[in-house]
């Protein structure tokens, strides 16, 4: 059995209604997490971009909170979408978003632009490679 294959994971349907600002986290999956949980978790999309988003305890549920609201936004997430949540079992979680039809879909894709070395000579080492959001 591969390491994979036992990370704690859960899958859920986005609602706009009651997911857009905070996303409640399945109470059956909350007992695998670890009792005292960070303050802060780092969710990556399968599009290499990444989101700190906020963990927080409400009556005894769990929810990702302040920044959850930029994860839903710049990942376009519409009504009826499913969404996986694989837990690395520290403070990362990796996301994939399925549309309707059920196809694993890539968003907020990062795009490496690399320079030529014939231009490079003109720029610091700091803007040689630039990060750009599609």
């Amino acid at each position: 059995m591969a390491l994979s294959d036992v990370l704690p994971r859960f899958f859920s349907v986005f609602l706009s209604q009651y997911n857009s600002n905070s996303f409640l986290i399945p109470r059956s999956y909350y007992d695998h997490l670890p009792r005292r949980l960070p303050k802060t978790v780092i969710l990556m999309g399968n599009g290499g971009k990444s989101w700190k988003v906020a963990m927080k305890s409400k009556r005894d549920q769990v929810y990702f909170e302040q920044g959850w609201a930029n994860f839903v936004a710049e990942n376009e997430l519409r009504d009826g979408e499913v969404l996986t949540f694989v837990f690395d079992g520290h403070r990362c979680y990796e996301v994939s978003i399925y549309t309707r039809g059920g196809c694993k879909e890539t968003r907020a894709a990062i795009e490496v632009e690399e320079i030529s070395d014939e231009t490079a000579s003109d720029y610091s080492c700091d803007s040689i490679v630039s990060v750009i959001q599609v």
